[in-house]
């Protein structure tokens, strides 16, 4: 038989719209709960950081790194997104299976109560000290996220496009933060390493707990930035384990080379 032309042009219409709906029930609703942000806007104005299962949202694509709320000034980018232009994690996503076989023995000898035990490399290229306790979860559009003891965690972006300024840039990308009870502490310029800093610290509350969070962003290059966003419970944050656990991390950090 024969399909009638115009039926046919009904049937087509019909798929159309309903291509385009589920198109838009997907961009609306957003991925991962709608929590990464923060790292990876931090990412994205120096390297662009992924955001963790926070509750931040932006907009922006700078480097977060834990998904809490924002990601690193590096990032620049709003909460969720990596400080810069938009670092993208892998590509592929292939960094989650990078692990084996390459974390070792070696790692910063300090770190006080919180030594480093192993040192991871990413499949992104960069290398991170991690202490007891810590290992590498998975990577995602936000980038690599790492759990510690006691809901400690540690969300890693990056960005090949990053902003020249990683404090104009989280001050830009605070506007997007929409984590319940949020509270900023400070967004400002820091010395670490030889690289363009920024740290933007903060509070929030999630699940009736509340959460402390640093983004530090960061400009390795013209084409390379990072966010490093470190989040644990506020109520033990001037601890000496929060405190060198914090420092590890970064003395560790080793950028691509």
């Amino acid at each position: 038989d024969v399909v009638p032309r115009r039926t046919l042009v009904i049937i087509a219409v019909v798929v159309v719209l309903a291509v385009l709906g589920a198109v838009l029930a997907f961009a609306l609703g957003g991925g991962d709960d709608g929590k990464d942000g923060g790292a990876k806007a931090a990412a994205s104005s120096s390297a662009s950081t992924k955001q963790d299962q926070g509750t931040g949202g932006g907009k922006g694509g700078g480097q977060r790194t834990d998904g809490a709320s924002s990601a690193s000034a590096a990032t620049g980018s709003a909460p969720g997104t990596t400080a810069g232009t938009g670092a993208s994690p892998s590509a592929d996503g292939s960094g989650e299976a990078d692990d084996s076989g390459k974390s070792g023995d070696s790692g910063s000898k300090g770190g006080g109560s919180a030594p480093a035990e192993k040192t991871r490399k990413a499949a992104q290229g960069y290398s991170i000290g991690l202490p007891k306790g810590w290992k590498y979860q998975t990577t995602g559009d936000a980038g690599d996220r790492y759990t510690g003891p006691d809901g400690q965690r540690l969300l890693v972006g990056w960005t090949s496009t990053p902003k020249d300024d990683p404090v104009a840039d989280w001050q830009d990308q605070e506007r997007y933060m929409r984590r319940s009870q949020y509270h900023k502490i400070r967004i400002g310029e820091v010395k670490y390493q030889h690289w363009k800093t920024a740290d933007w610290e903060f509070t929030f509350t999630e699940d009736g707990t509340r959460y402390h969070t640093i983004d530090r962003g960061f400009v390795v290059n013209g084409h390379l930035g990072y966010g490093l966003m470190y989040t644990a419970k506020d109520a033990g944050w001037r601890g000496g384990l929060i405190q060198d656990t914090w420092k590890t991390l970064t003395e560790s950090f080793t950028p691509k080379s």
